[in-house]
């Protein structure tokens, strides 16, 4: 790529601006060198002086335990902005740590509509394929299995 540098500054990066090219070729840009001081004084951890991030404000939360070690969160906020967002929980704890994992989905307003179609069609579909006896009782004996063994989740549900 031909390009034509700006005169670099002790204190600005360099802006790379593309050469004329044909309309044949499309034009790429590689990123700009990164500056080589620091903006904060020394001595200052990372984020000082930086306004703290203001959390956003629940509107309605509701959670579930599992038969097993997971749990389940659904939270209805509202961001600085206004704009509401739903935020999809699972947590379970790590085998090997014992540490708490989180796993996060997060929905915007402007994907409600479509969202609610797709969870209200997933629930018919699988209220009306539910899952054979058969499985049922090697999920609850599966259960009760691991609530006799240690360590294991104390919780059975029927």
């Amino acid at each position: 790529m031909n390009a034509t540098l700006a005169p670099q500054s002790k204190f600005t990066p360099t802006r790379v601006t593309p050469a004329p090219q044909s309309k044949s070729t499309p034009t790429r840009l590689s990123p700009a060198p990164t500056a080589k001081f620091s903006s904060r004084p020394a001595g200052r951890p990372p984020g000082a002086g930086k306004p703290a991030t203001v959390e956003a404000k629940i509107l309605f939360q509701k959670f579930f335990k599992s038969v097993g070690p997971r749990t389940y969160a659904a939270q209805l906020k509202e961001a600085g902005n206004g704009n509401q967002f739903i935020v999809l929980t699972e947590g379970k704890r790590d085998d090997k740590t014992g540490e708490p994992r989180k796993t996060r989905l997060f929905i915007f307003s402007e994907d409600f509509d479509a969202f609610f179609k797709l969870v209200n069609d997933l629930g018919e579909f699988a209220r009306a394929h539910p899952v054979t006896p058969e499985v049922k009782s090697r999920q609850k004996a599966y259960w009760a299995k691991k609530a006799k063994t240690p360590g294991a989740s104390p919780e059975t549900h029927a």
